[in-house]
């Protein structure tokens, strides 16, 4: 029974004190808690408990958390329940427009949990981002916040997993923007993918719209190695193509399609999407890149590294000069836009 007057005790003070804060009469706050003015009266003098729905009910009155009591009626699987509906109350009485913003997250993550299978990764997408938003919005109270990661790149490893037969990749940023650490991560999954020893095998074909062919030597580790791994690897020039948009396209299911400050040499935004209108919309506009290949208007990174003058070479390191010279033969023998092969011939 202590413990219990000692409860009545600081749930009845604690009304009056907020009640006085907030500058309102008794019979105010009986009238905003549907309540008689006798009854608060006799809360604040501690000789009533208020049960738990006038509680929830005070707490959204006076804008702040009661404390739990140990009602008679309650059982304790429901406690839980109860501290999360006065805490709802109270956040509902500070701003009502901003609880129902949560309220609409809430109920999207609820519906994104029973997504489709295919859909998933998109899911996964969202709830990273949201996480890393919770991260960074506690952090705001102490005036200061530090931010992990504004680049995608986690994003687009997660639907790059979910290959099991094709991916097509368009890159038309300068290389820098995905060197570094970024790219090795994406390097990293892309040689994963193709290799052929492990199953499933999938075909990988990666386009590189480029300014210029020294654009490529920073980058030239990396295409050495996934072209020795399997990976087709296609460059083309910019003039060739100054529409194309750098995107991910995952076993015609998933497209990733990048947006870039390219005074910056930054990825600003990406859209994911599992419709069929996109992907279809994806696969077309690589295709379309593609075909200069076809046509004879872009460099085959195989075809240059399967040349007998450079076959018999497993390492970069051994043949850079030979390399960097061959691409720079093919790319200088490129035709310009109009030109036939034959015609841009500069042999």
């Amino acid at each position: 029974m202590a413990g219990s007057s000692a409860g009545r005790e600081e749930v009845g003070e604690l009304v009056r004190r907020l009640r006085t804060e907030r500058g309102l009469t008794q019979a105010a706050l009986a009238k905003k808690s549907d309540c008689s003015r006798s009854l608060i009266q006799q809360i604040e003098n501690g000789t009533r408990i208020p049960p738990l729905p006038l509680r929830e009910r005070l707490s959204l009155a006076l804008g702040a958390e009661l404390p739990a009591l140990d009602d008679s009626n309650s059982s304790g699987g429901t406690g839980g329940y109860h501290d999360l509906r006065m805490r709802f109350n109270v956040l509902l009485g500070k701003d009502p427009e901003l609880v129902d913003r949560a309220l609409g997250i809430a109920q999207s993550l609820i519906d994104a949990a029973s997504v489709k299978e295919e859909i998933e990764p998109l899911r996964m997408i969202a709830a990273r981002q949201l996480e890393r938003a919770e991260e960074i919005i506690t952090q705001i109270p102490s005036r200061s916040a530090t931010v992990w990661e504004w680049n995608t790149v986690s994003d687009w490893l997660i639907i790059l997993e979910q290959a099991r037969r094709s991916v097509r990749a368009i890159h038309t940023a300068d290389l820098g923007t995905i060197g570094g650490d970024v790219g090795d991560d994406y390097h990293e999954a892309i040689l994963r993918l193709a290799d052929k020893s492990h199953p499933p095998k999938i075909d990988v074909r990666r386009m590189y719209v480029l300014d210029t062919i020294d654009d490529v030597w920073p980058y030239d580790e990396r295409l050495w190695r996934q072209t020795r791994s399997g990976v087709e690897s296609v460059l083309v020039k910019r003039e060739h193509a100054r529409n194309a948009q750098s995107m991910l396209v995952v076993d015609e299911q998933y497209v990733a399609v990048g947006e870039y400050d390219y005074s910056r040499q930054a990825r600003v935004a990406t859209r994911f999407s599992a419709l069929k209108h996109d992907v279809a919309f994806a696969v077309r506009r690589f295709e379309k890149l593609y075909a200069l290949k076809l046509a004879g208007s872009a460099i085959v990174v195989n075809d240059v590294v399967a040349d007998p003058e450079l076959a018999g070479y497993e390492r970069l390191a051994d043949c850079r000069d030979r390399f960097r010279a061959a691409l720079e033969r093919r790319w200088l023998d490129m035709p310009a836009p109009g030109e036939s092969p034959v015609e841009g011939n500069r042999s």
